[in-house]
């Protein structure tokens, strides 16, 4: 582009200096000079363009930002890539997964959730667990705690607090009190979310995530294209059958496989 424009303002200097009628050589400079300014017109235009794009890259960045905790407690639900740090001697590793980090620094999986949640490195899920077994508390998972609206600290000083209220001997208090697991569990690691494949999935559905009415699901193969196209997530729900919220959170993870096919939201207009 920028070739043709030296071409034209040469053309231009040779046809000045060329013996011809005065009428001609006006002409020649006025097509030479809207030649010109038209290419130039189009220059502007690509380099709007390109600063649009970068504009629309700031914006999903900002988009993220705005969504931080929203994302990083998903991100934790994934338990996906993640990076360890050693705060004594600052070595970091990074996992696939939060089993392998879990499998391979010898920590329990609720600590790195934990950590992750709250910033804890004094690990405070295993005395909460052993305080709701003694209590006679249902546990179905290690973590679960911390789906719970208050902190591990919260719940932890709950817990302890109920011990006093139930209806438990003297002897099975003194026993629980004087145990070292309902001490917190020091701990040298802190950890950090990486999951950027969960990034990109924000970034193209976040907005669909976060609002609310209908929105139209696609089923679609493994080269993706799509088999069926649903107008609600009741009518995905029932053809799936499943619940309508597991179809949600599935969504919501990012966990869209369903047998040979998958799930995604749909860019389509209702």
């Amino acid at each position: 582009m920028f070739k043709k424009i030296f071409n034209l303002i040469n053309k231009k200097k040779h046809v000045k200096n060329t013996e011809v009628g005065e009428e001609n050589l006006i002409k020649d400079d006025n097509k030479n000079n809207q030649e010109i300014d038209s290419i130039e017109t189009k220059i502007e235009e690509v380099t709007n363009f390109d600063n649009e794009e970068v504009s629309i890259e700031e914006e999903l960045e900002m988009f993220l930002k705005e969504n931080e905790e929203y994302i990083k407690d998903i991100k934790i639900r994934r338990g996906k890539s993640i990076r360890s740090v050693d705060i004594y001697s600052e070595e970091v590793l990074e996992f696939k997964t939060y089993k392998e980090c879990s499998k391979t620094l010898k920590v329990p999986l609720s600590y790195i959730k934990e950590n992750l949640k709250y910033g804890h490195t004094d690990y405070l899920g295993g005395a909460i667990n052993y305080l709701k077994q003694q209590l006679g508390e249902c546990i179905e998972d290690e973590s679960e705690y911390l789906n719970n609206n208050k902190s591990p600290i919260e719940l932890f000083n709950m817990l302890n607090n109920k011990i006093f209220k139930s209806k438990i001997s003297e002897n099975k208090r003194d026993e629980i009190l004087s145990s070292e697991k309902i001490e917190p569990m020091k701990m040298h690691y802190r950890f950090e979310c990486i999951d950027t494949e969960y990034d990109d999935y924000f970034k193209k559905y976040g907005a669909i995530i976060k609002r609310g009415g209908k929105k139209k699901i696609e089923l679609v193969n493994k080269k993706g294209e799509v088999i069926e196209i649903f107008k609600s997530l009741d009518s995905c729900s029932d053809y799936l059958s499943k619940n309508r919220n597991e179809v949600v959170d599935m969504l919501k993870c990012g966990h869209t496989k369903v047998g040979r096919y998958e799930i995604r939201y749909s860019l389509r207009n209702i």
